[in-house]
């Protein structure tokens, strides 16, 4: 499994084991669409259908190199580079993730402190898929996030 991380702060001590999880989490689980959210407020915790819905539009973000910045806790902001994000979208063109995914699924969640970490598998419609971990602050912004693709690449 190769991993591009993109995280900082409490997050980082996290990722591995969480991204574990997600690795060994069965990937014929079955998943679901996840319906649009109104990612312009986040306003405190999110439900899982939110989540998932986010994982998308991030993705997607991720993909073209242009995220939304207004929806990062302001020290995730300040720490997360535009070269790194240019990183992950070259990373994602390099290993042909141009596919649209077909669907989302919450693999697990934890609150840990003022913090709760989401691992979110997306998936493709060539049946591979890859996950992303999500961490947010009691006022719903993020406070990481890392991708981890569950290809074997």
């Amino acid at each position: 499994m190769r991993a591009v991380r993109v995280k900082t702060g409490k997050i980082a001590s996290m990722a591995g084991r969480l991204a574990a999880v997600a690795v060994a989490t069965s990937l014929f689980a079955h998943a679901a669409v996840a319906a649009p959210v109104d990612s312009t407020s986040p306003g405190g915790p999110r439900t899982d259908e939110q989540v998932k819905a986010l994982a998308l539009q991030w993705f997607n973000a991720m993909q073209s190199g242009q995220i939304d910045r207004s929806q990062l806790a302001p020290d995730y902001s300040t720490q997360l580079s535009d070269d790194a994000v240019h990183e992950l979208a070259q990373y994602l063109k390099d290993h042909a993730y141009g596919t649209p995914p077909i669907g989302t699924q919450v693999l697990r969640s934890r609150a840990i402190g003022e913090q709760t970490f989401y691992v979110v598998k997306i998936i493709f419609p060539r049946g591979d898929a890859a996950s992303m971990m999500f961490g947010f602050n009691a006022g719903g912004q993020i406070t990481g996030v890392t991708f981890t693709s569950m290809a074997g690449d």
